[in-house]
């Protein structure tokens, strides 16, 4: 309040001055033009002069005004238009939070050419019409985004791959490959590529992208690692005769030898061809390191050695690994295979009642065979049949 109290006073004693001194000047301004003679009094002539200057400046304004008027008005439709587009964003969002994706998506689709986030809309769109099964939508949606959108093809061409990949994974490959081409160096991208590689199980292609993907770091090492143990394992698997597999198997470190992965593989392969030796002991030095489920199954399949000793190095397990269906059927099988027919059916029935499985029904089933308890076999292969019926009618 003072302070404006004291800017009014001096402004009051600037005009009050400028008055005076107006009034006590005696100067005179004579202007001849010809035989014009034009006399007044230097206050008037200074108070023309900056009454003119004043004119000359609001005119050019408006001159000026004038001529940037059309971009001024289509700056401010512009701005209008942005508005309303971040307006039908935001509906479309909360929608979306209602789960409403019919109004979301009208919402988001309405304003998306005059949006600053057009892309946004666009994407987001289409992922809603994914959602409700409408393709064709979506992919009218991803159409229009590359047009409206040409430098930003690789993110729509992600969010589309990410769209068809669990309907049309080979169509998302397909996708995916052609982005990698342009844009070999975007680890999101790779990553992603990787990712559906392995899902599909196409183990060649993803050992000649992983020396990239380690270049550009677009994995972490542990998944790196991973990677490369299964690909190893897919070598294995897919070794065509026995000495192509025991030459594979020699050219791998004795740490890669005990990698459940690769022996798994490995001793699913020696089984096939009837070579079971060494695989018992191979399995357990494995699995004082790491369990494995896989190869405590194929522990139970090995029939060449007596079957009693490997019994008794599994019932080790059952300390650690109490509530392990695999184990129990692994341990009725080796009973069974000792002839020790009241542990063999315990067994079963255990690995039944944590994780009920026809191969299970199946194994007991043979073990009341191998006793001599047809009844009791025929019992639980009905068993396994009604149980069958039912996995059927509710999928």
């Amino acid at each position: 309040m003072m302070a404006r109290l004291l800017k009014w006073s001096l402004l009051l004693l600037v005009v009050t001055g400028l008055t005076a001194l107006a009034l006590n000047d005696q100067g005179q301004v004579s202007m001849v033009w010809h035989d014009w003679v034009i006399e007044t009094s230097l206050t008037f002539a200074l108070a023309a002069l900056a009454l003119g200057f004043v004119t000359v400046y609001l005119l050019m304004r408006l001159a000026i005004n004038l001529w940037h008027f059309p971009a001024y008005w289509r700056n401010r439709r512009q701005m209008k238009r942005y508005a309303k587009a971040e307006n039908s964003m935001a509906k479309g969002m909360i929608a979306l939070e209602y789960g409403d994706w019919q109004q979301a998506e009208k919402h988001l689709i309405k304003m998306a050419k005059h949006s600053n986030a057009g892309l946004v809309h666009y994407l987001t769109a289409a992922k809603i019409a994914h959602n409700q099964q409408a393709y064709l939508r979506r992919d009218q949606y991803l159409k229009e985004a590359r047009q409206q959108f040409p430098d930003d093809s690789v993110t729509i061409g992600l969010v589309e791959a990410r769209l068809v990949m669990d309907k049309e994974p080979d169509v998302a490959l397909v996708i995916l490959h052609e982005l990698h081409q342009l844009s070999p160096k975007n680890k999101t991208l790779l990553a992603e590529y990787l990712h559906l590689l392995v899902k599909q199980a196409y183990w060649p292609r993803v050992a000649n992208l992983l020396p990239e993907a380690k270049k550009i770091r677009a994995l972490d090492k542990a998944e790196i690692q991973h990677l490369e143990v299964q690909i190893l394992a897919d070598k294995v698997a897919k070794a065509e005769n026995l000495d192509a597999l025991d030459a594979l198997w020699d050219g791998l470190s004795g740490r890669q030898h005990l990698m459940p992965d690769i022996l798994a593989e490995f001793v699913e392969q020696r089984m096939g061809w009837g070579k079971e030796q060494g695989l018992a002991e191979l399995i357990v030095k494995s699995l004082s390191k790491q369990w494995h489920e896989r190869l405590v199954y194929q522990y139970g399949r090995i029939e060449l050695g007596p079957a009693y000793e490997r019994l008794k190095t599994a019932e080790k397990w059952l300390k650690a690994h109490p509530e392990s269906a695999v184990l129990y059927l692994t341990l009725g099988r080796l009973a069974c295979m000792s002839h020790l027919w009241g542990q063999a059916q315990h067994f079963f029935k255990e690995s039944l009642r944590l994780q009920p499985e026809l191969e299970t029904f199946h194994a007991l089933a043979q073990c009341y065979e191998s006793e001599g308890l047809e009844a009791q076999a025929a019992l639980t292969y009905k068993e396994a049949i009604l149980r069958l019926e039912k996995t059927a009618s509710i999928t």
